[in-house]
């Protein structure tokens, strides 16, 4: 029976929901960074990157995209790991920030 337990235990926790991750400080300290305000943001945005292969974990990380108001098109793109490290900041579209990498 104490054999049972922690096996059932350990079932119970891997058919759990992934909690979603959580880097909005991560982002708003990026934002901050790069000298962006509330009022120059229109919409935001967070998208979890997923694992393709089997092996490794499910969400690889996340990815916040700001549009701005000064944008017609693109985003400011902020790219971070599972522990919310910002990897990179980047702009996408006709959006051009000082300092930032524009794709």
């Amino acid at each position: 029976m104490r054999a049972v337990l922690p096996t059932l235990s350990l079932l119970i926790l891997l058919a759990a929901p992934a909690q979603a991750l959580d880097c909005s400080e991560a982002a708003e300290a990026e934002l901050q960074r790069l000298a962006i305000t509330r009022a120059d943001i229109a919409d935001l945005r967070y998208e979890e990157k997923y694992n393709p292969s089997e092996s490794g974990p499910d969400v690889l990380g996340v990815r916040a995209w700001v549009k701005l108001e000064a944008c017609a098109t693109g985003n400011l793109v902020i790219d971070m790991t599972r522990t919310c490290f910002v990897r990179q900041s980047y702009t996408r579209g006709s959006c051009h920030l000082k300092g930032v990498t524009a794709y």
